[in-house]
């Protein structure tokens, strides 16, 4: 009765060493234990009257500090799908920090070289969505929005995007002239239009325009155009750019 016990506490310590992302060698007596301080982080990047105001560089830090061995460690080390590498010298640090100008789903590789020159890594996924928000006040000619789908690595384009747009179309200070607006949304990437709207928006009302689309891929347009009514609206626009596992 004691051998079936004994298996399935060899089996329960395998599979919960193997959710720890626990990596060991036996003969030099080193273990790797990485933790990341995030695994999806988002690039916020903001438009105002149709100009870019700002675009966060999130940042990801990689704690070696759990790593182990009873040799010593030599060096730390990190390299990443989008070509770049990192390293430090152990005896000096256990922190890495990474930061991502790009959105993507990105590969990276944890590495520890112990004295002996014994090099263990665990592969890791980080993924860095992205969200931009444009607004443009009182134009009775929208500009258009242009976004990058391409990923900063040679991995997936995103999953899809959202699109959240709102036009808005305030009535004038003295009421003498205000109208209805036809506006009419069009995304367009490399084949042409892949998204469209059009709406009748009434004198101090407002619209907003939900979608998305799955797997985009290169650059994307977000046009808006005025067919008739009166001569300013207010224009707020809302992407986000989404990775799926």
């Amino acid at each position: 009765m004691q051998q079936p016990l004994l298996f399935s506490g060899l089996v329960c310590l395998i599979l919960c060493s193997g959710c720890l992302g626990f990596v060991n060698d036996e003969d030099s007596e080193t273990s790797l234990i990485v933790v990341l301080s995030q695994d999806r982080i988002v690039i916020e990047t903001v438009y105002d009257q149709a100009e870019l105001i700002s675009s966060s560089t999130p940042t990801v830090d990689v704690d070696f500090s759990q790593t182990t061995s009873d040799v010593g460690i030599v060096t730390y080390g990190i390299l990443t799908d989008d070509g770049r590498s990192f390293s430090i010298d152990a005896t000096k640090g256990q922190n890495i920090s990474i930061e991502f100008q790009h959105h993507g789903m990105y590969t990276i590789t944890v590495y520890a070289i112990d004295s002996q020159d014994v090099q263990l890594q665990e592969v890791k996924t980080l993924i860095v969505e992205q969200i931009i928000t444009w607004s443009e006040l009182d134009t009775g000619s929208p500009e258009s929005l242009f976004f990058e789908t391409t990923p900063g690595n040679d991995g997936p384009s995103p999953s899809y995007f959202i699109l959240n747009s709102t036009v808005s179309n305030p009535s004038p200070l003295l009421e003498i002239d205000g109208r209805d607006v036809d506006v009419e949304w069009a995304v367009i990437n490399e084949d042409g239009q892949c998204l469209g709207h059009r709406e009748i928006i009434e004198n101090g009302d407002s619209f907003t325009w939900n979608t998305l689309h799955f797997t985009p891929v290169e650059m994307h347009e977000v046009d808006l155009t005025i067919h008739e009514g009166q001569d300013s609206v207010d224009v707020e626009h809302r992407i986000e750019l989404r990775y799926t596992e």
